[in-house]
């Protein structure tokens, strides 16, 4: 297998990465390697990223403020992060108050995980790019081009790269489900 394909591809989507070298053939399946070499770069004040890290315990932390692509993009990050916060406050709120009955069997930031990997899309969405949701010891996305057959190649490639760390990949999508009456 051609272990540089991921690579080649994301600078083609990413052309501010060019200057990074391909990691050599010996590295490239290492997913620390890949964190590594994709990691965000400090411009000015803040810094620039295209994969974003989640953290677990604190859902504000969601990589919104570095992500090169909205910003680019001009997307309205405090807005994003705003309707994040209004969304998750009800979800909290049910929690705090029903905790002695639901408290071990309801993982609410599971349900907040969902809203911010839904808020992110649907602000890519606006310019025209899909989500890439990478499932490893952290939550991990990126945003890329709109374009179906490349995404479905890059995240097939993606797994075979990564299998033996027990990394996934999938091309994140919104789903809507119908109830029945």
């Amino acid at each position: 297998m051609d272990d540089k394909k991921i690579y080649t591809q994301l600078l083609h989507w990413f052309p501010e990465l060019e200057p990074r070298k391909i990691p050599k053939k010996k590295y490239r399946r290492n997913f620390q390697n890949f964190l590594e070499w994709i990691a965000a770069e400090k411009s000015g004040n803040s810094y620039r990223s295209y994969l974003m890290k989640i953290d677990r315990n604190v859902y504000s932390e969601n990589g919104l403020e570095c992500s090169a692509i909205l910003h680019d993009h001009h997307v309205d990050i405090q807005a994003v992060q705003t309707i994040i916060r209004k969304r998750a406050k009800p979800l909290f709120e049910h929690f705090e108050k029903h905790k002695e009955v639901i408290g071990r069997y309801y993982n609410v930031h599971d349900q907040v995980y969902d809203i911010i990997f839904e808020e992110i899309l649907n602000a890519a969405k606006t310019r025209k790019f899909e989500m890439l949701l990478i499932y490893a010891e952290h939550f991990y996305w990126l945003v890329v081009p709109n374009e179906d057959s490349k995404i479905e190649k890059f995240c097939k490639l993606f797994e075979k790269q990564f299998k033996g760390e027990e990394v996934l990949i999938e091309h994140y999508a919104i789903f809507d489900c119908s109830r029945s009456t």
